[in-house]
């Protein structure tokens, strides 16, 4: 997987500015034995006042079906502000885009801003997709959230069967999530001409959010955390039927004052389904009667030399 690269857009000329993200990377199984994927990015700004758009780069091509903001599913529902946050926010709307987010003291804490369609710009360039977020100019902090889904998110993981047990391999899969950001190595020359530099990682969070029944097995970074999602409080922003019952779980992994950052998780799950069951009972079946029949040729083999 190739990197996603965040820059700025001034209009001073100064250099970037430091930003803080969060990322959650859903997958949610459903009735098929599939998987809804998508990938959730927070990121706050310090300062806006200079700031004429927040740049994405994906190594992929992004529809603009596939790329949305998503403020409007959490930002009137306060307890699902707060498990956002992990605080005990207040929200007040400001304005059609604009909601202050106040601390349990009253203090202002920083803005959330919600992007409509004419805000966003896609470019398709760089053996990938530039998304553009036209920001407004405010001297205060700010704080957008986003989700991308659709094949970009097939092409964050590599997906194989376990190798060590034939049945085992029937039953269950590996995945390899290999997640980038801002590493250079990984990077369009042409891209990083364009853009000069990257911004650098105030702070990150990230987190890996699955079944219960799917076990993370290997990481090149330990987790922070790993916790129960509360389905009552996530279910309408996750925006999914069936998932009211299901048990899913949230690792948590932290950077802190990083250029880049780079996050490899492997993990491990059942795959196995009516038509995988049905095709190893008639191998089963199958293995039985060649069995059968070989024996009874023995059998009768055995008689004729007696």
């Amino acid at each position: 997987m190739k990197s996603i690269a965040i820059w700025e857009s001034r209009n001073d000329k100064q250099p970037f500015q430091e930003i803080e993200l969060h990322f959650n990377y859903w997958k949610i199984p459903n009735n098929d034995k599939n998987f809804h994927k998508f990938l959730d990015v927070g990121l706050k700004l310090k300062s806006t006042q200079n700031t004429e758009y927040i740049n994405f780069y994906f190594p992929a091509k992004i529809e603009k079906k596939d790329f949305c903001d998503i403020v409007s599913k959490f930002i009137k529902k306060p307890d699902l502000v707060s498990a956002i946050f992990n605080e005990n926010y207040k929200v007040v709307i400001e304005g059609s885009k604009q909601h202050k987010i106040l601390s349990d003291q009253d203090d202002e804490v920083f803005t959330v801003y919600e992007f409509s369609d004419n805000d966003i710009s896609f470019e398709n360039k760089y053996g990938g997709t530039i998304v553009s977020l036209k920001v407004p100019k405010i001297n205060k902090k700010l704080y957008i959230r986003l989700r991308i889904s659709g094949p970009f998110l097939n092409q964050l993981s590599t997906i194989t069967s376990p190798s060590n047990s034939i049945f085992e391999s029937a039953f269950s899969e590996l995945e390899m999530i290999d997640f980038r950001v801002n590493e250079i190595r990984d990077l369009n020359k042409d891209l990083m001409e364009y853009c000069g530099k990257m911004c650098h990682i105030e702070k990150q969070h990230f987190f890996y959010i699955c079944s219960n029944s799917e076990d993370v097995i290997g990481y090149h970074t330990p987790y922070l955390s790993c916790r129960n999602l509360e389905n009552y409080r996530w279910n309408g922003y996750v925006d999914l039927p069936d998932i009211e019952n299901a048990i899913f779980l949230a690792y948590h992994w932290k950077w802190t004052n990083q250029e880049n950052s780079s996050l490899l998780i492997k993990s491990k799950y059942e795959k196995n389904n009516w038509k995988t069951i049905a095709k190893y009972l008639g191998v089963v079946v199958s293995i039985s009667l060649v069995g059968c029949f070989l024996y009874d040729i023995f059998k009768f083999l055995l008689l004729k030399l007696l």
